[in-house]
């Protein structure tokens, strides 16, 4: 295909136009928005400038180019021809102005001096080279006047519209602006400029009838500047999930309510929820405890509390919680309390014989590896208290290494490698019917170790999906939380590996101002690391109890429920504007940063509706908030300033077009109007 054929085409206007500017103003990067529809990155507009030019020569190698070039103004066809030229003010630029049809005076709106050269310098050398070529003057680099300028490393002030239209006023050209980040006002530029130069055509080539429609150039709209995103609500990595912890509490058996016996020596605390849910043989015989014992557990309960009642009340979360005798500690009741402890642990082992000659039974016939199990008052070693523990006598050819190792796995769900006794443990593991560990103990052996990662999983899972079912069952609880409108059981020795602060709970604690579903799904999270959805589960409420409990991993959850809940709201249709501004303030006092600023966000950005509904509740928002709603509200003010005298100007300029038209049409020759003799 002839690249010259614009030229010969019929009723085709060929358009030669002249950009030209200072250095680093954006020329180029205009010139290649235009014709090659290109886009300018950040990374492009964090970068240091490279002077470079335009080649002409584009319009004879890519089509595309070409192509890209045609265009239809004003029911015009053009073919507009870009000449890029260097920003330097000594170069010699003659040979592109030459026959040129209209010239773009670039300048950038980051930079004032560009636009101080636009007037000593880069108008007069065009009145010198070009005198009767329009000229158009823009303003490129628009994004920078409403970013921030330290990012983009610009130290000047960026120019405000009305200087540089004020500037063009003096001169008596049209202004525009544009942004290639943007992709605004490029279409805006360089259509007025084929207008501008269409019409000093048509006032040398009055002959030409398809040039009569041309209109002068035209007024160009403010730039509305994009909506922000919205912020992405970024959940961190989910804590450890206990393995560390657990066998933390297995060496420091805090709260322990299981104590082995191994060959009538060898004493081994444990936690009777980390057997259970880890193992189903364990599971049975805790529950055969359970059903077989039940009025013991009252007595134990009672004798607890009056062991409890020498040091001190159960703990309370309410601060102004007034104890309920009335009467403040003295240090003589605390030196009588610490007597008493002593006195209770002297007399222990009277209550291990009481209770094992009243609640023993025999497992020799239920289980190879059991001999008996009892019920009895005993001392933790850690925290030195006396409570009831269920004591179960082992089998003599248990061996207390390899059980050891055999407990660390149901605490962990891991093997170590390197085990020395691992026939022991396997032997071990197939008395007490624990399959799991009894494969991963021959993977070892056979050197296949790598797949126990598979049963690992598997363990964890089950695991998983026990503690759930005790936890909704309340099976094997040894705490519970009085709360306003119910109580919750639980489990101490779970809820002290994922929340540190859980180590300083009673058997019962009062928490005020905490509903059931609330604290339901903290126990559900402390148990599972998961946050169980729930329709009627109030965000806010989550939020407050998670930040009382120090779980920043929850509070995170919490905000993501939130804000997909109130998304999914507003995207059904359900106005959501009078709940987000119930959620900010609450949201910034509980520490919910992320769902603050989400909320802040969808207030600036549809603040003219949230205002026109909650004017009162916008009011009675704090400083700061108001403060930020003023800087970051969109549409911003400025452009509304703009719209509003874009709209003015723009019936302005239609009043006079009416009037010029109707002075125009009494104007017309007198062979143009039938005589009504000749008709």
């Amino acid at each position: 295909m002839d690249t010259d054929m614009d030229y010969e085409r019929p009723n085709v206007e060929t358009i030669k136009c002249v950009v030209v500017g200072d250095n680093a103003v954006g020329k180029t990067r205009l010139i290649c928005a235009r014709a090659c529809n290109t886009t300018l990155t950040q990374y492009q507009l964090l970068a240091t400038h490279v002077p470079t030019v335009w080649a002409i020569d584009q319009y004879r190698v890519c089509q595309e180019v070409l192509e890209r070039s045609r265009d239809v103004v004003d029911e015009v066809s053009v073919s507009l021809r870009l000449w890029d030229t260097f920003g330097d003010h000594h170069k010699d630029r003659r040979f592109a102005y030459g026959r040129s049809d209209v010239v773009v005076l670039c300048f950038s709106i980051a930079n004032p001096n560009s636009l101080h050269h636009v007037k000593t310098m880069w108008h007069q050398e065009i009145k010198h080279f070009c005198p009767r070529t329009p000229v158009v003057l823009v303003g490129c680099q628009l994004d920078l006047r409403y970013a921030d300028l330290e990012a983009v490393n610009r130290a000047r002030r960026p120019l405000a519209r009305k200087r540089p239209e004020r500037f063009a006023k003096e001169l008596g050209i049209p202004y525009y602006e544009t942004s290639v980040f943007d992709q605004f006002g490029i279409k805006d530029v360089f259509d007025n400029a084929i207008r501008a130069a269409l019409i000093s055509r048509r006032h040398l080539q009055f002959w030409k009838s398809h040039l009569k429609k041309v209109q002068k150039p035209l007024l160009q709209a403010p730039f509305l500047p994009p909506k922000a995103p919205p912020p992405v609500i970024k959940v961190p990595e989910c804590p450890s999930t206990g393995t560390n912890e657990a066998a933390c509490l297995l060496d420091n058996p805090l709260c322990a309510d299981v104590l082995f016996i191994l060959q009538d020596q060898e004493r081994i605390f444990a936690h009777r929820i980390y057997l259970a849910t880890s193992s189903s043989k364990f599971y049975d015989l805790f529950l055969m405890e359970c059903e077989e014992t039940p009025h013991w557990s009252e007595g134990a309960c009672e004798q607890e509390k009056q062991s409890r009642d020498f040091q001190g009340r159960p703990l309370s979360l309410d601060p102004d919680e007034e104890r309920e005798e009335g009467t403040p500690r003295t240090p003589q009741a605390d030196q009588w309390t610490s007597s008493s402890q002593n006195l209770s642990q002297q007399e222990t082992p009277g209550l291990e014989a009481e209770g094992s000659a009243a609640e023993t039974q025999t497992l020799s016939g239920w289980s190879k590896g059991f001999v008996a199990m009892h019920k009895e008052m005993q001392v933790n070693p850690i925290s030195k208290r006396v409570g009831p523990m269920t004591v179960v006598r082992m089998d003599p050819s248990v061996q207390p290494g390899p059980f050891r190792t055999l407990l660390q796995f149901l605490y962990t769900g891991q093997l170590d490698e390197k085990e020395r006794d691992l026939v022991g443990l396997a032997q071990i593991a197939e008395v007490l019917e624990m399959f799991d560990l009894r494969m991963m103990v021959e993977n070892i052996m056979n050197k296949e170790a790598f797949m126990n990662q598979e049963i690992t999983k598997a363990f964890t899972y089950r695991k998983a999906n026990r503690i759930k079912e005790c936890l909704s069952k309340g099976t094997f609880s040894d705490v519970t939380f009085k709360l306003d409108d119910g109580a919750i059981s639980a489990h101490k020795p779970l809820l002290i590996c994922s929340c540190k602060w859980m180590a300083a709970i009673e058997v019962g604690v009062y928490l005020p101002n905490i509903n059931k579903m609330s604290m339901q799904a903290v126990l559900d999270y402390l148990y599972t690391k998961q946050l169980s959805p729930n329709l009627d589960l109030d965000p806010l409420e989550l939020i407050a109890l998670a930040n009382r409990f120090c779980l920043p991993h929850l509070v995170a959850l919490a905000e993501q429920h939130a804000v997909q809940e109130l998304t999914r709201a507003a995207m059904s249709g359900v106005g959501i504007d009078g709940e987000v501004l119930s959620y900010l303030e609450l949201a910034q006092f509980h520490n919910a940063h992320q769902l603050a600023a989400w909320c802040l966000h969808h207030i600036c950005t549809n603040y003219n509706s949230v205002c026109s509904k909650f004017r009162k509740e916008i009011k009675s928002k704090s400083a700061d908030n108001q403060e930020y709603f003023e800087r970051h509200r969109w549409p911003p003010v400025w452009y509304l300033k703009e719209e509003d005298h874009y709209q003015r100007v723009k019936r302005e300029r239609e009043k006079e077009d009416i009037a010029l038209n109707k002075h125009h049409s009494r104007r017309k020759w007198c062979f143009w109007n039938s005589s009504p003799a000749v008709a």
